[in-house]
């Protein structure tokens, strides 16, 4: 299996949601800035906003059906939103706890 080279060791993950918030500040500034952003940033980055999780179903899986509020709080399900060719979706939590 090859090692995924944007992952870190368990123990450089960020444990405290002060410091997952802090990586997650730091990569939106220097995006917004366009500045470049180093590979450690990056992989942090990504561990502190996926929490460990693994990033959802592969590409073709099926999920079940589910209903969540929109951004305007009404309420969307998996069905509402899948047109004939599916649906691309995407979850993101903000850094702003």
């Amino acid at each position: 299996m090859k090692s995924d080279p944007n992952e870190i060791p368990p123990n450089e993950i960020p444990e405290d949601l002060a410091e997952k918030a802090a990586v997650m500040r730091e990569f939106r500034r220097l995006r917004a800035a366009g500045e470049p952003v180093s590979a450690e940033l990056y992989a942090k980055h990504i561990q502190a906003t996926n929490d460990r999780y693994a990033t959802g179903p592969g590409p073709g899986e099926r999920i079940q059906d589910f209903v969540l509020p929109d951004q305007s709080g009404q309420p969307r399900s998996l069905r509402d939103l899948a047109g004939p060719n599916g649906l691309f979706l995407v979850f993101h939590r903000s850094a702003d706890w």
